[in-house]
């Protein structure tokens, strides 16, 4: 029988009897603490499942953004090339618009229409001006002139070069001067320079108004389907 005086005989009781020790800890610990290491455990564990689990969520949040970005700049590509088609279209309907309204225009320049000049025609001046070397890069641009008119004021003939686009803009304007300037140059036939759109930028008011390029107003409502 162990018989206990001391603190020392305790301990070393305690020490020789693992259940006493126990039993010991139980009672002065109280269940709740004992359970804590493992519960303490379990909590690690499900911290560290939860963690796994956050890190594949993020992935597939991650791949989810990743296509999202592909789907986007291709949506944003689409609809870039249906602005580019939209703006070629309306510009090839107002075109379409001006050769149909050519006389129009020469009367309204004071004018009587003799002829639209073909492209060919245009090219061969082009050719010409050239002089058996390769068309410049001005030549080219020439030779594709929107529309060029050829007019009478009932005693002399003159052409009209024609830029056409929806809103008339400075750019517009450069090409139907640089046109008919070079009209001049190639036949010596006086030219005069107009734009036909749908309506204008105020940067080339005073062109207009100062009679530097004649304005022709394409009526919107001629673009609308029938």
């Amino acid at each position: 029988m162990t018989t206990i005086n001391s603190q020392e005989d305790f301990l070393r009781a305690l020490s020789e009897n693992p259940e006493w020790k126990a039993a010991v800890r139980a009672q002065i610990l109280g269940e709740e603490l004992l359970q804590l290491p493992a519960k303490f455990d379990a909590f690690v564990q499900q911290m560290t499942a939860s963690v796994a689990e956050q890190k594949e969520i993020n992935k597939r949040i991650t791949r989810n953004l990743e296509s999202l970005d592909v789907r986007a700049y291709s949506l944003e590509q689409n609809v870039a090339r249906l602005t580019d088609d939209v703006g070629w279209l309306k510009g090839k309907a107002v075109l379409d618009l001006a050769v149909n309204d050519a006389a129009v225009i020469a009367l309204g320049m004071g004018m009587e229409y003799v002829r639209r000049v073909p492209r060919e025609e245009l090219y061969r001046l082009a050719l010409k001006a050239a002089q058996g070397e390769a068309l410049s890069a001005e030549l080219r641009s020439f030779r594709q002139a929107d529309l060029v008119i050829e007019a009478t004021d009932g005693t002399d003939n003159e052409y009209i070069a024609v830029e056409a686009s929806f809103v008339g803009g400075a750019y517009d304007v450069l090409r139907a001067l640089r046109n008919a300037e070079l009209l001049t140059e190639y036949t010596g036939v006086t030219t005069r320079a107009a734009i036909a759109s749908v309506t204008i930028n105020e940067a080339i008011d005073w062109q207009v108004t100062s009679g530097a390029v004649y304005w022709h107003e394409i009526e919107e409502v001629g673009l609308r389907p029938d």
